[in-house]
């Protein structure tokens, strides 16, 4: 049996880079910062390089502190609660930054980005489908 959904955004991304990145915007007070991220749903949390937090004027060691696991390794990360906007739709959300600038690439993960979307990708045409989640 088919189960239609609908979608708000349809977005095409470049298949010739590693992953699926779309364009981010994070906001907290008056400053904001743009940047890629990739979309990665087996990721806990919404994880950020160093630098682009602190370009936002965050004290970055002050944040709630996590270790998270990856394959090369542990990642130790600061949240903070700022706003993130993907393809113009806005959400308060904890996101971490790692600790050290060494982070390769900024994610989308569950909290604070996945449980607030419906999501759809279809590879095959390079096309992710996004809707804000409603109950």
């Amino acid at each position: 049996m088919p189960h239609p959904l609908t979608f708000d955004i349809i977005h095409r991304y470049n298949d010739s880079l590693v992953g699926i990145e779309i364009p981010t915007a994070l906001r907290f007070s008056d400053e904001v910062v743009l940047c890629q991220a990739k979309v990665d749903p087996g990721a806990q949390v919404c994880l950020f390089k160093r630098d682009l937090g602190e370009t936002l004027g965050l004290d970055i060691g002050t944040g709630h502190y996590i270790e998270l696991d990856s394959i090369g390794g542990t990642i130790a990360a600061y949240g903070h609660y700022l706003v993130l906007e993907t393809l113009g739709m806005e959400f308060e959300s904890v996101v971490y930054f790692a600790a050290t600038y060494n982070l390769r690439r900024n994610l989308l993960g569950r909290e604070g980005w996945l449980q607030k979307v419906r999501l759809g990708i279809v590879d095959y045409e390079t096309t992710l489908y996004l809707s804000p989640y409603q109950k």
